[in-house]
């Protein structure tokens, strides 16, 4: 059996001073405070990540059963202009379920190497917000889906 697990926490923040500059295309200002607020989490950075995998091995007949759990906190994927009070745009990744199956087979002194594998069991959508505390837009959502694969594989 192997279990794997890791925590990642990490807090992130513009640091955005009156005077300091950009350039941004097709854009009239080039001061920072236009476009950035001071304090802003990274854009894509959540600030909790959690990896937690679970399996079953068998090294000598190939043989691989892996269930894979993941979250992430929500993030910032898009930024709302600081001088116009737009808020940024954040997505909610949540929870993430896969299972991967792989196994050897023999058939006529031929190795062949057989992959399973679902995806998004969980049935997560996505879905990005603008919310200003008081009135909440969803900007982006969609269905990711949960997917499925299946391969054969060999050598010559």
């Amino acid at each position: 059996m192997v279990a794997i697990a890791n925590y990642t926490y990490t807090k992130s923040k513009l640091k955005v001073s009156e005077g300091d500059t950009v350039a941004v295309f097709g854009a009239s200002s080039t001061l920072a405070t236009d476009f950035f607020r001071d304090g802003a989490p990274l854009t894509g950075q959540s600030d909790h990540l959690v990896n937690f995998q679970l399996g079953l091995e068998d090294q000598e007949n190939l043989s691989q059963q892996t269930l894979i759990l993941s979250y992430a906190s929500k993030r910032v994927t898009s930024r709302g202009l600081a001088n116009q009070d737009q808020p940024d745009v954040y997505e909610y990744p949540g929870i993430n379920l896969d299972f991967v199956v792989r196994q050897g087979i023999h058939v006529l002194d031929r190795q062949f190497d057989f992959k399973f594998e679902a995806r998004n069991i969980t049935g997560n959508k996505y879905k990005e917000t603008q919310s200003n505390g008081t009135n909440t837009v969803t900007y982006n959502a969609y269905d990711i889906g949960t997917t499925f694969n299946f391969s054969l594989s060999t050598t010559f």
